[in-house]
């Protein structure tokens, strides 16, 4: 059996760290998936890390910590910026809010042939700590389906207009 088949392209890239970047700060209530219940806690200065994971281009979400009682994931400049959730009972939380992980999957294609090859989706929700382990606020971070989608359109848009 040969081994795996290597990428075609830059796999998207997922970033993980504590605390968050400040420009967490920039979502309200209408552009993110789940609750802020809790100010930004980031760095008073703003290093331009953000901006460098931009510029890098093959970043696709960034998951962070530190704030127990948010767990929003909202779009900007084309990278998902994503709170895990309080989920420890060591820390503070909110009386009522059940402790929440978020679950991210990253899933590959598998054509026929059986190898796996290039990723083909990134997902995410989060799973609350009650009775029945609920999921809730699924979302796609990232599908290659979506990006060769728009990458057509933008050729036949691009091909019309000549």
């Amino acid at each position: 059996m040969n081994g795996p088949v290597p990428q075609k392209e830059p796999a998207p890239g997922l970033a993980y760290f504590h605390i968050p970047l400040p420009e967490y700060a920039k979502f309200d209530s209408s552009n993110f998936t789940g609750v802020k219940q809790e100010r930004i806690s980031s760095a008073s200065v703003n290093s331009g890390f953000f901006t460098t994971l931009v510029e890098s281009g093959d970043v696709k979400a960034v998951f962070t910590g530190h704030d127990h009682v948010n767990d929003f994931c909202g779009k900007l400049t084309g990278i998902n910026l994503c709170y895990a959730g309080g989920f420890g009972y060591h820390a503070y939380g909110k009386a009522g809010w059940s402790r929440r992980a978020r679950v991210v999957v990253v899933s590959l294609e598998k054509p026929e042939n059986g190898h796996w090859e290039d990723v083909k989706s990134v997902k995410t929700w989060k799973r609350l700590d009650d009775q029945n382990l609920t999921g809730i606020d699924g979302q796609v971070l990232w599908s290659k389906n979506f990006r060769s989608k728009i990458s057509l359109i933008l050729k036949l848009v691009l091909q019309t207009h000549r």
